[in-house]
């Protein structure tokens, strides 16, 4: 019994993560194609879009351009575009988290301090 609600709960959680992080990457992915002028830039189409880069976008190296093409496809901009967009995904999450890591008093690299004897 006590097996069940923890598997249960644990599965819960990791859909409930899976679906943040494709909520948060596409409202990232809107905010980037705003920057090349792309076509369909509602939190929908950008979670769709994020949930199929999510999906075909681990595949070494074909990946890549697969989600270039799904950015192209469904946001209408070329390839370039495509790859800017994508580009400025990346930067602008490292960027929100680097800036939330210093709200809240964080590092990247926290090394213990010792005090001298």
């Amino acid at each position: 019994m006590q097996l069940e609600l923890l598997l249960g709960g644990f599965i819960t959680i990791i859909i409930l993560v899976v679906v943040v992080f494709l909520v948060i990457y596409g409202l990232f992915l809107g905010v980037a194609l705003g920057f090349v002028n792309g076509e369909n830039r509602e939190i929908g189409s950008t979670f769709v879009t994020a949930l199929g880069i999510a999906l075909l976008g681990w595949i070494p190296i074909l990946g890549c351009i697969i989600s270039w093409y799904l950015i192209k496809t469904r946001h209408e901009v070329g390839w370039g575009g495509a790859i800017v967009a994508w580009l400025l995904t990346a930067i602008i999450a490292f960027i929100v988290i680097m800036a939330l890591m210093f709200v809240f008093g964080l590092t990247l690299f926290a090394l213990p301090v010792y005090p001298y004897p």
